[in-house]
């Protein structure tokens, strides 16, 4: 008997410069590992999220949004943790043959 298992891979997660301006559309200003951008979560006229280009945590001190690249994702599309996962690709399979 076949048993598949899904679960969560943190290291499938697309990159940082990608994720955020390739599949949200971000502009990233700035240098360094820290980035500015508008954030999505209030209305922003001034870059106030602060994104890090290296591991795809952000914060925003006005709003107080932060977390990963997952998080971003779930809070941005309006998924759940097994969605967001799933959407982002960022699971394995695991075949358990007993």
């Amino acid at each position: 008997m076949t048993s598949r298992r899904v679960r969560f891979c943190r290291a499938r997660l697309p990159g940082a410069l990608q994720f955020y301006q390739e599949r949200h559309g971000i502009a990233l200003h700035g240098g360094g590992s820290w980035r500015n951008a508008l954030c999505p979560f209030h209305a922003d006229k001034n870059p106030s999220l602060r994104i890090h280009i290296e591991n795809g945590a952000y914060w925003c001190p006005v709003c107080e949004a932060k977390g990963d690249i997952l998080k971003f994702h779930q809070q941005v599309m309006g998924m759940d943790f097994h969605e967001a996962v799933l959407d982002l690709g960022a699971y394995e399979e695991e075949v358990r043959r007993g």
